[in-house]
């Protein structure tokens, strides 16, 4: 029997399957089995799925007309014979000890969802893990799981990681809940299977740690203007109204269900409808009235947010823009920003270098380079960008009474399955 069985969905992806495929197949845990679902790929992945499919027994490879990405992930699922399930896209890649590690941990803790981050690798690679803190759940725990699924709400950020692939599932319970989901679902497919997954789920493991390699495809459908993008939203919105009558689906649930809806009409707005006038929702300009007037301004950063923060810069008469710098400034050789090398910093009069990236951890390693580099420290700037729909929900009050508050009143779990809990978990 195999221990997992791992679904690659494919279509037209020939350029980065190899790699996928390699990393997979080398897996250190060998009783696993590879089903590769081709979802009608007009380019040559097909022919690449049956030379590995010829090369390793373990390999098995679909092949059906084009449906989208949750029609070829059921194929799999009802093609699986693996205790546990995992995905991984196409273009993507993994450790060589994934599967091992997320298995040992799906035994030994007799847990029916094992969560773990993901590396994102773009312009640079950042990590990305859940924000619930690692452990079981199960009981109460379980509780306090699914009423922090979306969102962490106390800090403002995502609860659970939306994506499939850097989970194993129980494959019993996750043919239940993949073949419910539906194929017009265009967008948001992983969050809404995980959400209704941890609604069925009576046992889950969260381990901050990432093997996931998720590679940023400037293709997607979160990149491209789509005018069909508000009928995406509300296929996501009718599939959450449907599950609004789950007896386990909490009011503290309908909440965050409502406020991702908003972000994603947000997203919609600022870059994915086609908009001229792209981000108008994105950037809070606070950050402008944070520097002294008169100021000479360096923005450091040639991506979407420097971009941003210049058209802002630009529009505020107290201030003056000096230039853009970026450490790697010759991948943004062909962009619209004009973005040169932080020597020109040494030539350059100027007041302030703002840090125009988003991810905190990685401004905070160009804020050591660019000191390292010689750049007086009290002349760089970096300020927050959390999602601008916070502020209005912060101000209606919907982030009061989170789920850990009600997880610490010691409210009762009527309803819960606790047949996998271990007796120590049952009395937290």
């Amino acid at each position: 029997m195999y221990k997992v069985s791992i679904i690659i969905p494919v279509y037209n992806t020939e350029k980065y399957l190899h790699q996928c495929l390699d990393s997979v197949i080398n897996q250190t845990l060998k009783e696993i089995e590879i089903i590769c679902v081709d979802d009608g790929s007009t380019d040559n992945s097909a022919a690449i799925l049956d030379e590995y499919a010829a090369r390793d027994s373990r390999v098995q490879v679909i092949h059906k007309e084009n449906g989208g990405l949750v029609s070829a992930r059921k194929v799999g699922v009802t093609m699986a014979k693996g205790q546990y399930i995992g995905y991984v896209d196409s273009d993507d890649w993994i450790e060589p000890d994934m599967y091992k590690r997320l298995y040992e941990c799906a035994i030994e803790n007799k847990a029916e969802l094992i969560s773990s981050g993901y590396f994102l690798e773009g312009n640079y690679t950042t990590i990305h893990l859940d924000t619930i803190e690692e452990g079981i759940y199960c009981g109460k725990r379980m509780k306090y799981l699914r009423d922090n699924t979306i969102y962490r709400l106390e800090k403002k950020e995502t609860g659970l990681r939306a994506s499939l692939c850097c989970k194993l599932f129980s494959r019993d319970l996750l043919m239940k809940v993949q073949l419910n989901i539906s194929d017009k679902l265009t967008m948001a497919e992983d969050k809404m299977c995980l959400l209704s997954y941890i609604l069925e789920c009576n046992s889950a493991m969260i381990i901050r740690e990432a093997y996931y390699h998720y590679r940023m495809n400037m293709n997607s459908m979160v990149h491209v203007p789509n005018d069909s993008y508000l009928l995406c939203v509300n296929e996501v919105y009718q599939h959450l109204i449907g599950l609004y009558g789950h007896p386990l689906f909490t009011e503290n649930m309908r909440k965050q269900a409502e406020i991702y809806v908003t972000e994603l009409l947000i997203k919609g707005i600022n870059n994915i409808l086609g908009f001229q006038n792209q981000n108008i929702l994105w950037i809070d300009p606070y950050w402008l009235d944070k520097i002294p007037a008169g100021s000479q301004v360096v923005l450091y950063g040639g991506g979407d947010l420097g971009k941003k923060y210049k058209t802002q810069l630009l529009n505020k008469k107290e201030l003056k823009y000096a230039g853009c710098v970026d450490f790697g400034y010759k991948k943004f050789e062909n962009s619209e920003l004009l973005v040169h090398s932080p020597e020109v910093l040494k030539g350059l009069v100027y007041d302030y270098i703002v840090i125009t990236i988003k991810n905190p951890g990685k401004a905070k390693q160009v804020r050591e380079q660019l000191e390292e580099f010689g750049v007086d420290k009290r002349k760089i700037l970096w300020y927050e960008q959390p999602e601008i729909f916070w502020k209005y929900a912060e101000a209606d009050g919907l982030l009061n009474r989170t789920g850990e508050e009600i997880f610490e009143t010691g409210e009762t779990d009527k309803g819960y399955d606790t047949r996998n809990c271990r007796q120590e978990d049952l009395l937290l």
